[in-house]
């Protein structure tokens, strides 16, 4: 992360509407726009973070993970059938559905 001073400045743009919303919900919570703005998006950045789906994995489980992206196995007989399986399924429902809408 790096490192930021008080001074550290974001420009943002809205409409007047949001504008207004924003200065009424400041005033509200006795803070200045500029506080609440940081209060609400410091508050959204940690909900965010908190939600967000981690793993950890090792070096050589990562370095792994990184391979098999870039070259991946050949897909085996049994997988290119569900795919296949799978694919007919969803089309039928698909026509079934145009059928019955129409």
């Amino acid at each position: 992360m790096t490192s930021c001073d008080k001074n550290t400045r974001i420009v943002v743009r809205f409409d007047e509407e949001t504008r207004i919303l924003i200065a009424r919900a400041a005033e509200l919570t006795g803070r200045s726009v500029n506080q609440f703005l940081v209060y609400a998006a410091r508050k959204e950045a940690i909900e965010t973070e908190r939600q967000a789906p981690q793993v950890k994995v090792g070096r050589k489980s990562a370095d792994r993970m990184l391979e098999l992206l870039e070259n991946p196995e050949p897909i085996n007989a049994t997988l290119r059938e569900a795919a296949l399986e799978h694919q007919k399924l969803a089309h039928d429902f698909k026509e079934r559905r145009v059928l019955k809408n129409a």
